[in-house]
């Protein structure tokens, strides 16, 4: 693991937690063909869609899916922080082997 990285599973995270663009998170398992099983991963980032606040997109950032969407996430009641909580991720992404990335 990268040094200075704290992987925490997404299904420990509270539903309520608001995650702003930028925040990455990475699902494991995904069946790359790799040596190490470690390397076996997607990382995906929250970003901003020009024009819209109802959704962010959670794109990929590191695999050979880089630049590829992997779902729209829906975004908080509240407008004016243009976050989305952690249910949204869950429900987006799942829980098995998805861990919120902290550095």
């Amino acid at each position: 693991m990268e040094k200075n990285i704290k992987l925490i599973p997404l299904k420990d995270i509270e539903d309520q937690i608001e995650f702003w663009k930028g925040t990455r998170f990475r699902q494991y398992g995904i069946g790359l063909n790799v040596a190490d099983k470690k390397d076996d991963f997607y990382e995906y980032m929250l970003a901003e869609i020009p024009g819209e606040r109802g959704f962010m997109l959670l794109t990929c950032v590191e695999g050979y899916k880089s630049g590829s969407a992997l779902a729209l996430v829906k975004t908080s009641e509240n407008q004016t922080n243009f976050t989305v909580k952690g249910e949204a991720i869950k429900y987006s992404m799942g829980t098995e082997n998805t861990f919120l990335k902290k550095e």
